[in-house]
């Protein structure tokens, strides 16, 4: 079935969970035999076998990682500078922004998107591209992935202009 899309949880773990050798592997495991175009969390890539290359080959080949924060910080304690978000931003892999575990932890992506902004302080563009990877990386058909992301372009369209209009009316006093 080389068209059915992968995705897997690879690297939730970190130092304490499983002996050293154990974090070596599972992203790289992941992505290169199994294929996965997605992985959910990889937060023990700094200490995968080969992780520069293991990053370089998910840029290159457009596999994405799902970035968890508040799973990530309820089960493993990673948060702020000890999670590797910046570590594939500046790798330029993919990054999708997402919920894991809503039901334990009655958490949205409103939330998600509040504890990145506040602890990463990543620019509007970075945002924006995080929202629209979300439609890019997904697995729906083609087709609607362009009808989304033209729904998209129109909803970001709209609230520039409705935050350019309240801007100017700010500056004249009104």
């Amino acid at each position: 079935f080389p068209d059915v899309h992968v995705a897997m949880h690879a690297g939730e773990l970190t130092m304490g969970m499983v002996r050293p050798e154990g974090l070596r592997h599972h992203i790289g495991d992941a992505v290169y035999i199994a294929g996965a175009d997605r992985v959910g969390h990889g937060v023990d890539i700094p200490y995968e076998t080969g992780s520069i290359e293991l990053l370089g080959f998910m840029s290159a080949n457009k596999r994405a990682v799902e970035i968890n924060l508040t799973s990530n910080e309820f089960i493993l304690g990673v948060k702020n500078n000890a999670h590797p978000i910046t570590v594939y931003l500046r790798q330029n892999v993919p990054i999708v922004i997402s919920t894991d575990d809503a039901g334990i932890s009655r958490n949205n992506l409103t939330h998600e998107y509040v504890l990145l902004a506040s602890r990463y302080k990543p620019s509007y563009e970075e945002i924006k591209q995080f929202v629209y990877n979300s439609i890019r990386y997904s697995f729906m058909a083609e087709f609607d992935k362009q009808r989304n992301i033209k729904l998209l372009d129109d909803k970001f369209k709209r609230f520039e202009s409705d935050i350019a209009t309240l801007n100017a009316r700010m500056k004249q006093g009104n």
